[in-house]
């Protein structure tokens, strides 16, 4: 995450950043729009929540590619591309910045870019009452559905990506974990993927503006270890996940200045070691992350390199497990008061407190943790309410218990 303190001297480094240069013809072809995406289920209450960077509402900007308004019985696989800490919607798009027109020229889908504020893409615990903001209810319950219905997305978790720099890059995985049914590919670019770290007290206060405790709770506690992506690898085990950070040395070809190739390059030194880890961890339960290691720090010049390089690596190629209906063998973890489990549509009747592991060995599905839940099977894959279509298959259990679901659900 870029720190508060540091964003004008990063700000001013990333302005002398070299851009990639794109196919003329491609960039012509695709078009960017801006679009309002409010939180009428009241997820971001605007009047408590501060934007960044003059931004005064909620919106996001699509990039949509060639070919999309001139065939319209066509769908396009589609990536949400995440901001980081203090920037907005629009930041992706600046040439000084993400330069996105460049970056994604010739993008074969289309690529949504949302506001995140500084929360951090997650429901802040607030001492535990969990009263907003809820910047994970507004992605996964408003932000996807609108997304879906504005645009002819297409169906499968092959053709659903997400990513992200810095902040972003944890909201990817975040996020990406939450919905294992319907991302398919998750890229973290210089992701902080151990949040619980001790040094995270520090880094979260400056770059979001909030404490730690009151996002995340108590650094050991439940919902700070059901929101550190290391902890809940399991969740994107069966997704392809793309790593990619720095060394926090300075690229000698990069333009910068000396002040954001040290303070950059402190932290990305920082955000290696935990990456680093977070594959080893992976590995260990089974999973094959990408890592791709490259010299640089903490700042867009890198990132408008790196996205290009995932974009080459493949983001809409198939998973090892195509779709929820393969799913019959996973683990995973989640606090979250309603949502989409491989297509188990879970909702608790409170949210709980302990985190809840849901694990699926063919028909046999065991769930431990505390508090009550519905299970409703059949959730479409982009349906993060907790709902399902298969009512005949709909029962509800008082954690832990182990089941046997019936034949087709």
């Amino acid at each position: 995450m870029v720190k508060r303190p540091l964003v004008i001297i990063l700000s001013l480094a990333a302005s002398f950043g070299g851009v990639l240069a794109g196919s003329s013809a491609a960039q012509a072809a695709q078009r960017l729009e801006s679009f309002a995406l409010p939180s009428p289920a009241g997820n971001i209450d605007l009047t408590k929540v501060k934007l960044n960077k003059g931004a005064t509402e909620l919106r996001a900007t699509a990039l949509l590619p060639d070919g999309y308004d001139e065939d319209p019985g066509r769908s396009w696989p589609v990536l949400y591309l995440l901001h980081g800490g203090e920037d907005n919607s629009e930041t992706w798009t600046r040439p000084g910045n993400g330069d996105i027109q460049n970056t994604a020229a010739g993008f074969p889908g289309i690529v949504v870019m949302p506001e995140g504020g500084s929360g951090s893409f997650v429901d802040w615990w607030q001492g535990g009452a969990r009263s907003g903001p809820r910047w994970t209810s507004y992605y996964l319950n408003e932000v996807l559905p609108a997304v879906e219905a504005r645009y002819r997305v297409k169906a499968g978790r092959q053709n659903h990506a997400i990513a992200g720099l810095s902040m972003g890059a944890y909201g990817a995985m975040f996020l990406g974990g939450q919905l294992p049914g319907y991302f398919g590919t998750i890229v973290s670019m210089s992701g902080l993927l151990d949040t619980q770290k001790p040094d995270s007290l520090v880094s979260t206060q400056l770059a979001t503006g909030q404490s730690y405790d009151t996002q995340m709770g108590p650094i050991l506690g439940p919902y700070a270890s059901v929101h550190n992506p290391v902890k809940t690898v399991s969740n994107v085990k069966d997704s392809r996940v793309y790593l990619a950070v720095g060394n926090g040395i300075a690229d000698p070809t990069v333009k910068g200045d000396l002040a954001a190739w040290v303070i950059g390059g402190v932290l990305e030194a920082r955000l290696l070691q935990a990456n680093l880890q977070y594959v080893a961890t992976a590995r260990l339960a089974g999973a094959s992350p990408t890592l791709k290691l490259r010299g640089g720090v903490h700042d867009w010049p890198y990132w408008r390199r790196e996205l290009p390089k995932a974009i080459e690596w493949g983001l809409f190629r198939t998973p090892g497990v195509a779709s929820s209906a393969e799913a019959r063998d996973w683990r995973y973890r989640t606090m979250e008061p309603a949502g989409n489990a491989w297509g188990l549509g879970y909702r608790f009747a409170e949210p709980t407190t302990r985190i809840a592991i849901f694990e699926r060995d063919g028909q046999k599905l065991t769930v431990s943790g505390e508090g009550t839940v519905t299970i409703t099977p059949g959730a479409a894959d982009a349906d993060a309410s907790g709902n399902g279509t298969r009512t005949d298959c709909r029962f509800t259990a008082t954690l832990p218990f182990k089941r046997t679901l019936p034949a087709g659900c």
